[in-house]
């Protein structure tokens, strides 16, 4: 996580799987991460503490930790990281990070100093490579740091400038010199996918500007390129120029896709759900409209999938929201990060799945779902036909034949399965348990309750 995101601030605890805390603080120094670190702890060993501090560790704090404890510290790290970008604006890697992230509006006095610094000439082209590497190997970012000293002292006509923006998972390379654009592209485009595996999405664009001065409105444009790479793919550097010329179909929502994804659902076999995502992954890598539409079709799938379980398996759609995996969507940029999303949000379903039932209809997994949610309330057949908008015929014939028995038994039966563990587990009134579970009427709900266990209830809970 450390690796993948570079937080401004790690708080850990001692105690914790494969590595503990302070472990994890020696690998994160060694390999060079600059964050702050907080360790929690319910020792108070001074060895503990005197590792944490020989690592550099800002505070260590032991539990359990009040509120306030926790604001305290917060406020004490924030103004640590303040004074440190304070600083580091006054550096030249500093005022170029201002300039790419957007920090100011009016730029007039870092660029004023960049020229007087002689880091960039007034008025003279420079070229900008811009590149996200959020789905690229940690091996991957780091020797692509080290090109560009070596492209350096290989090209000292060239002053190249190399920003990483830990925040965004980008990394940005200004060059001014001597220098055609086409012959500096392909110099830039055999360096940034020198050290790619097979499973890296690197997307690289590059542009040339007129001056320096137009840095920041350029890199706005930029990185709405890079969403290109689901089309141009991830071995190329995307530029303004193949971004216009990439042919782009209409969008037409695949919404006959969600109807394999929602029978996929209902049935119990895993492997046909992943079945179904594949096909849906393989569906959208055909799809030749804008790439802003293909992450738009799997957020939309991803919405419809909460939608599903929200109808047949509550579980699955209560995991699914607490990911928020259409948010997640939103913010992804290239292909796999999306199907790897995807496939998340799948493999909750299935892992949520009642191996229990076998209903593969549709209509009965939200009938029985809204049954066990509202089984205490007057449920009919009528009623619940209404609400599935079909007719109460075809409802019970559905259940004869998906549930083996009729609407009324099945509706009685987990009534009365609802009543066995209230009586069981709990000292309520025998006519409170009846209306809990939808009889109004405590005397039927006594000759129900016998006809369908064979004992009363004031005798089923003395026995059990």
């Amino acid at each position: 996580m450390i690796n993948r995101y570079h937080p401004q601030l790690v708080i850990s605890d001692i105690r914790m799987p494969v590595m503990d805390g302070l472990e994890m603080l020696e690998e994160a120094v060694k390999q060079g991460h600059h964050c702050h670190f907080v360790i929690l702890s319910g020792y108070s060993e001074f060895e503990y503490a005197q590792t944490a501090l020989r690592y550099g560790v800002d505070d260590y704090l032991l539990k359990p930790l009040a509120p306030e404890d926790v604001t305290e510290l917060l406020d004490k790290i924030q103004k640590k990281i303040d004074k440190e970008e304070a600083r580091s604006v006054q550096t030249t890697e500093g005022m170029i990070r201002e300039i790419l992230t957007g920090g100011r509006k009016d730029m007039t006095d870092i660029l004023q100093e960049l020229f007087e610094n002689q880091v960039f000439i007034k008025d003279r082209p420079v070229f900008v490579a811009a590149g996200y590497t959020g789905n690229t190997s940690q091996k991957y970012s780091q020797a692509l740091v080290g090109q560009w000293d070596k492209m350096q002292e290989t090209y000292p006509q060239l002053h190249i400038f190399c920003v990483v923006l830990e925040n965004t998972q980008e990394m940005f390379v200004l060059v001014q010199g001597e220098i055609e654009e086409k012959e500096l592209e392909k110099k830039l485009n055999r360096r940034v996918y020198q050290n790619v595996s097979e499973k890296d999405q690197p997307v690289w664009t590059f542009a040339a500007l007129n001056k320096p001065e137009e840095i920041q409105s350029a890199v706005e444009r930029m990185r709405n390129y890079y969403l290109y790479g689901i089309r141009i793919g991830y071995r190329e550097i995307i530029t303004e120029e193949k971004v216009n010329g990439s042919a782009e179909e209409e969008f037409q929502y695949p919404i006959h896709l969600e109807n394999r994804m929602q029978t996929a659902i209902c049935k119990t076999a895993a492997e046909y759900l992943r079945e179904e995502a594949d096909y849906f992954i393989n569906y959208t890598k055909e799809m030749q409209c804008s790439p802003r539409y293909i992450r738009r079709t799997y957020k939309k799938m991803l919405t419809f999938l909460e939608h599903v379980c929200h109808e047949v398996n509550p579980e699955a759609y209560k995991m699914l929201q607490n990911q928020d995996l259409e948010k997640a969507a939103s913010e992804m940029v290239t292909s796999g990060e999306l199907e790897a999303v995807f496939r998340k949000a799948v493999e909750t379903i299935i892992e949520s799945k009642d191996k229990k039932e076998d209903i593969r209809n549709y209509a009965i997994r939200r009938a029985i779902n809204f049954i066990r949610e509202h089984y205490n309330e007057n449920i009919s057949l009528d009623m619940l036909a209404e609400r599935l908008e079909i007719t109460p015929e075809y409802l019970s014939a559905l259940f004869n034949k998906e549930v083996g028995i009729n609407f009324s038994t099945f509706l009685k039966q987990f009534r009365i399965s609802q009543a066995k563990r209230l009586l069981k587990g709990s000292d309520e009134k025998i006519y409170t348990i009846a209306q809990l579970v939808g009889y109004n009427d405590p005397k039927y709900f006594n000759r129900v309750f016998k006809d369908e266990v064979g004992m009363s209830p004031g005798d089923y809970r003395q026995k059990n």
